[in-house]
């Protein structure tokens, strides 16, 4: 079995951004290199040491915890100190007139060491480089757009376009999963047992969670509006987690319709499904395929798959709206995304005895990938099985 990041060293990733530096200007820029943190978290616990609104931090893009990240915030403001903890630095580099934002991001440039191989597992990998070379790769959403979902339980975002406010906060607070600390699991394990006992819940509830609770001891029936108290950019995410769902589920669709020697791959809310050979690259080298919102269009081929989806998962556009959660400025963002990638710059390593596992393999490899594209789907489809 290949495993990956073993170490944060074996997955390393820079942004690649252009900034446009000055002297002067009325947002500081700051350079973050971490490991064992994600992006959110050390804004959060930045903002909480210097005792300002983590609102004056912005980013373009959130890098994996269990990586070697170099990334790159923006603070309105002055930000004059290097703040340095046990797993991450944040520095800052210069002065802009506008913060860093997502469209700033030219993509990532990453370098990954695989270990554990054998040696069909480094045949495979050699094998599959020109194919990929030659045809791309799906750009599916991994796992990592998916941490909101690892109790298995369901999407939040499905919750709130159905109306089921309830069951969108039991999703939020009363499943735990592996990577939850302990305080964090006993707190959703009392929820799950004793819940709607706001203040009981309260008690024990971690920082995130407490002004949804406050709100609820206050007004204990009104479950749409402690909605209301997430966190935005977290609210964000779970949306974004379930539109990223909607676009894998029709991106597996026009795989199925036009890829050759096609192989599914297991995720933990669904099945990828990959290409060896296209009998063409132009139609999904081209192809752009929505992120969807009530607003989205559904015409052709890519308006049929989508219908599908939609019908399997039992919801209709019109109600991604979520009007009645009156929430100004949380909404499903439209935005089209490539159906397919061609890494640049893509180079495999020889492959050198694994100085971790004896007896295998380690191999690195480079690359350079969209914003939005996941290595770690690059990887998959490096590693497919004929």
């Amino acid at each position: 079995m290949v495993k990956i990041k073993v170490r944060p060293e074996d997955f390393v990733v820079n942004e690649l951004i252009e900034l446009p530096l000055k002297k002067r200007g009325s947002y500081t820029i700051l350079k973050l290199e971490k490991r064992y943190w994600n992006t959110l978290d050390v804004i959060d616990f930045v903002a909480r040491k210097m005792h300002v609104p983590k609102g004056l931090f912005s980013r373009a893009g959130l890098k994996d915890r269990y990586s070697l990240s170099t990334q790159y915030l923006s603070y309105k403001g002055n930000f004059r100190e290097t703040i340095k903890e046990k797993n991450f630095t944040l520095r800052p580099i210069g002065k802009a007139d506008f913060p860093v934002t997502p469209r700033m991001l030219q993509g990532n440039a990453f370098c990954i060491t695989l270990r554990g191989m054998t040696e069909k597992e480094v045949e495979r990998l050699e094998s599959n480089t020109p194919e990929i070379e030659s045809y791309g790769f799906p750009n599916y959403f991994d796992e990592q757009r998916f941490g909101s979902v690892r109790h298995g339980q369901g999407f939040v975002a499905k919750k709130l376009i159905l109306e089921h406010y309830g069951g969108a906060l039991k999703l939020l607070m009363c499943y735990s999963h592996k990577e939850d600390g302990p305080r964090e699991r006993k707190f959703k394990d009392y929820c799950l047992g004793h819940w709607r006992n706001w203040s009981g819940c309260l008690m024990i509830a971690p920082p995130f969670y407490q002004p949804i609770l406050k709100y609820l001891c206050e007004h204990p029936k009104d479950l749409k509006s402690a909605i209301k108290k997430i966190d935005r950019e977290y609210l964000d995410i779970y949306l974004l987690a379930y539109q990223s769902l909607l676009f894998n589920e029709v991106l597996f669709r026009i795989i199925k319709k036009y890829g050759i020697n096609c192989v599914a791959v297991k995720y933990s809310v669904g099945d990828f499904l990959f290409y060896h050979e296209l009998p063409s690259t132009a139609t999904l080298r081209e192809m752009q395929i929505p992120m969807l919102n009530e607003k989205t269009k559904l015409t052709g081929l890519i308006g049929k798959m989508t219908e599908k989806v939609l019908k399997k998962e039992g919801i209709e556009l019109k109600n991604m709206t979520l009007q009645k959660m009156r929430l100004r400025g949380v909404r499903f963002k439209a935005f089209e995304r490539s159906a397919t990638v061609f890494p640049k710059k893509l180079t495999v390593m020889e492959p050198q005895p694994d100085e971790i596992y004896r007896k295998r393999f380690q191999c690195t490899i480079e690359c350079t990938l969209p914003p939005g594209t996941y290595a770690t789907i690059l990887i998959k489809r490096l590693l497919l099985a004929s």
